[in-house]
């Protein structure tokens, strides 16, 4: 006796494309509202949310997808889920991103990661885009006070040869401490611990300074020791 055709099963068979299509008539919908409106989506927006959810939802396994669920994850103050969507991304092999590169090299910046994931982060942002002309910010913990501190700083940055190019900037309204703006040669490796060590040259007092230099281990762990 043949079975009578079952008209509730074929929704449960096409589920997942009737999802799918769903999702892509949204996605496409607030695309052509925000093309005809000219507005631009702000990160950390519900807008934002809603589409980074919308996008991880259409392309899953796509480095750029883990990129956006990383930077909803910074925005939302997760450190750890921001870190495992950038490695996830990474592990992609992904290459093409400019973006997402510098963006991960700053961020580990920003986190006071190891000086070897930095190292390694910042290599690889250069080795695929060597043309890049984006630029690091690195907080200072002391900014120079007066003109032989500027002297200073400017030795000792003048002594690494990965720099290309840099600068200190005073505290302003919108970033309340002095900041460093380093820009790096491509042909030449890249050591972060270097850099801090180099800034940190204001710890030691001025007498002192063509004596002795710091040596650090990481962001928190530097000492003072003879040249």
């Amino acid at each position: 006796m043949a079975l009578a055709p079952d008209a509730a099963s074929w929704h449960r068979r096409f589920r997942m494309l009737i999802v799918i299509y769903v999702l892509a008539l949204a996605l496409g919908a607030r695309e052509f509202l925000v093309a005809r409106s000219s507005a631009v989506i702000d990160q950390g927006s519900a807008e934002w949310t809603q589409m980074a959810e919308v996008v991880a939802a259409l392309n899953p396994a796509e480095a750029d997808t883990e990129y956006l669920l990383a930077m909803e994850a910074l925005q939302a103050g997760d450190a750890d889920a921001y870190t495992e969507h950038m490695e996830i991304a990474l592990g992609k092999g992904v290459k093409h991103n400019n973006a997402l590169l510098a963006e991960y090299a700053q961020q580990l910046l920003r986190l006071q990661a190891s000086f070897e994931d930095i190292d390694r982060a910042l290599s690889r942002w250069r080795d695929n885009h060597a043309l890049s002309f984006e630029i690091l910010e690195l907080p200072m913990g002391v900014g120079p006070r007066d003109q032989l501190d500027h002297t200073t700083l400017t030795r000792e940055m003048d002594a690494l040869d990965w720099i290309y190019k840099y600068e200190f900037r005073a505290p302003n309204e919108v970033i309340p401490f002095w900041v460093a703006l380093v820009q790096f040669e491509p042909a030449e490796e890249i050591s972060v611990r270097e850099l801090i060590e180099a800034l940190s040259i204001l710890g030691i007092p001025p007498e002192d300074r063509r004596s002795f230099a710091m040596r650090c281990i990481s962001f928190a762990e530097c000492r003072v020791t003879a040249r």
